[in-house]
């Protein structure tokens, strides 16, 4: 489907209300954004300057008959489409995603910030940009480093050919690099500091930008990851105004063959320098099965206008076959796991359930899709939460 309504009023007995197809069978909706009586719903396609591709948005005042009111074109060119949207709340939607005059000289740097505005969404337009610099054929810039350059290959004698350095896993002896594309994945903007957007930029870190002028988003905090780890920015959401975040990086590789793709606790009480300065606990089995991803994924955001948790003391996370965890966050250096549910846990460790996405609302019910199996599963946090 390309999304579905349904009523959780009664979370006991969910009711599907509305369901939409899938526009095209060559076009994934792999992102949805919520805002008031508004509805946004990306288009990415399978193949480059395929359409649609973009967002779509709808009139959802009556949640069971969801109406089209306007669609943002991204396609053209090179460009597969928009594979996340944010609607901030002030009527502007922040998407990771191609157009027809972005070209990359690394394919795997598929995607960019853009600012539209959507204050009237049959007439949304772009206000802002902003990509890595160096990263574009047009860029006067040299490109940034890769993640494989990072690693003192010349002091060790160890020389890569392209066909390496092209590839997602580069061994340099006893030690491996991943380059999973220095590409905007998501943008968070919230309330408690609108003038801020905080962005996962995959293998090329996390950023804090400043958006007080949206035609010029300028980039004020850079977090770089070290050569050795990982890392695959998809999440990167503040903690209200602790001056602390939480960073998700996305296990992309079956078996966790890229551990330890983690969930970070980020500093940022000196915003121009943020910095890794602990983790969330995950409860990594003795044997990890190698089908399926084991490792983290998406956060809850706290967006407004969703009915969403708000208090920052409490986070949640979705990390595939290791299930949905909640956690204390109130001393943010000191995490504490107070949640954990996995489904079909057996004798043999985790099952090989593929938990995706998470979204906990402000009656302290969580929601978090299977992907493997398309399955809701609706839980409820109890006490410890207070």
């Amino acid at each position: 489907y390309d999304f579905v309504v349904a009523d959780v009023s009664d979370p006991t007995a969910p009711e599907v209300v509305y369901r939409r197809d899938l526009v095209g069978p060559h076009v994934r909706s792999n992102n949805l954004a919520i805002h008031g009586d508004l509805l946004a719903v990306t288009r990415q396609a399978k193949e480059m300057g395929a359409s649609p591709a973009g967002v779509e948005f709808f009139d959802i005042s009556t949640p069971s008959q969801p109406r089209s009111v306007g669609f943002f074109d991204a396609s053209g060119g090179n460009s597969i489409g928009t594979h996340f949207v944010w609607l901030d709340g002030a009527g502007f939607a922040y998407l990771a995603t191609q157009d027809s005059d972005y070209a990359a000289r690394d394919p795997r740097d598929q995607f960019m910030m853009k600012i539209i505005d959507v204050s009237d969404p049959s007439r949304a337009h772009e206000v802002g940009r902003w990509w890595m610099p160096g990263t574009q054929r047009s860029d006067d810039e040299p490109a940034p480093l890769r993640p494989h350059q990072r690693m003192p290959t010349a002091r060790d004698g160890v020389s890569l050919t392209s066909e390496q350095v092209a590839a997602r896993r580069v061994d340099h002896g006893g030690v491996a690099s991943w380059d999973f594309g220095i590409r905007v994945h998501n943008v968070c903007v919230l309330p408690e500091r609108p003038d801020r957007a905080y962005v996962a930029s995959t293998s090329g870190g996390a950023f804090i930008f400043d958006i007080a002028n949206r035609s010029t988003p300028r980039v004020v905090g850079e977090l770089q990851y070290g050569a050795t780890l990982p890392g695959a920015a998809h999440t990167f959401v503040p903690l209200g105004a602790s001056g602390f975040g939480l960073l998700s990086d996305e296990t992309l590789e079956e078996g966790a063959a890229d551990f330890p793709q983690n969930v970070w606790v980020v500093d940022m009480r000196l915003e121009d320098r943020p910095q890794i300065v602990g983790s969330l606990e995950m409860p990594w089995p003795d044997n990890v099965p190698s089908e399926g991803r084991f490792g983290a994924h998406n956060l809850h955001e706290y967006p407004l206008g969703q009915g969403a948790w708000r208090d920052f003391n409490v986070a949640a996370g979705a990390f595939f076959g290791l299930g949905v965890g909640v956690y204390d966050v109130s001393t943010p250096l000191r995490p504490r796991e107070i949640g954990r549910f996995v489904p079909g846990v057996d004798s043999e460790g985790p099952s090989r359930g593929q938990l995706n996405d998470v979204f906990l609302d402000d009656r302290a019910i969580l929601y978090t899709i299977d992907r493997k199996s398309d399955t809701c599963f609706i839980l409820e946090l109890d006490g410890t939460t207070n």
